[in-house]
């Protein structure tokens, strides 16, 4: 079994805010960090989907 982390800290506390690529700081419970939340289990559901046979033309679509 590979190296478990079990404490991951990034030293700016938590203020309720998460930082953006951009270097902007939004609330966590903004409108935009939930719809980046969606399109990421979007995402994650379409990989999964595309693990399965499928039929066509479902995986071109996908993908």
């Amino acid at each position: 079994m590979g190296h478990r982390l079990s404490k991951i800290t990034t030293r700016t506390g938590d203020s309720g805010e998460t930082g953006l690529a951009g270097g902007d700081r939004v609330a966590k419970t903004s409108a935009r960090i939930g719809a980046i939340g969606e399109v990421d289990e979007l995402n994650s559901l379409i990989g999964v989907a595309l693990a399965h046979e499928l039929p066509e033309p479902l995986p071109g679509l996908l993908a």
